[in-house]
């Protein structure tokens, strides 16, 4: 999808992904086995964030564009050891996207990006059925 679009697909996401972490340079090929690495990992990743309560990624293939760099450096840190990050480049990864590092003082949820998501999305309306109790 083009990057000016409202929206990004989850393979725009993981291209992405793969760029931020050094894996690939632009215009280089993507390798299947690393597609598929961080592809497949997507959907435990969007779960979790819908867990913490940060944001809730409706459908995969319509991301909203003003989550999509955030998007990327949480599922950066998340996926980043099984793309063969270690050390403070890991932690930096982990620390940048969704918090929670080992040994570091950032507690999960409290990355950069995932505070980024929350801002962005505080105050809209989630269109749930208003639950109420009536005495």
């Amino acid at each position: 999808m083009a990057s000016n679009s409202p929206f990004r697909t989850s393979s725009d996401l993981v291209i992405q992904v793969l760029n931020d972490t050094g894996i690939i340079s632009t215009g280089e090929p993507i390798d299947p086995a690393d597609f598929n690495t961080v592809n497949d990992n997507l959907d435990s990743i969007f779960r979790k964030l819908a867990g913490l309560e940060i944001v809730f990624v409706a459908d995969p293939q319509n991301i909203p564009g003003e989550w999509f760099k955030d998007l990327v450096s949480i599922v950066s840190g998340e996926c980043g050891s099984l793309l063969g990050l270690v050390g403070n480049e890991l932690n930096d990864k982990i620390n940048n996207g969704l918090g929670g590092a080992p040994g570091t003082p950032v507690e999960i949820g409290a990355g950069t990006s995932a505070k980024s998501l929350k801002i962005i999305t505080r105050g809209r309306p989630t269109y749930e059925t208003q639950r109420f109790l009536n005495f």
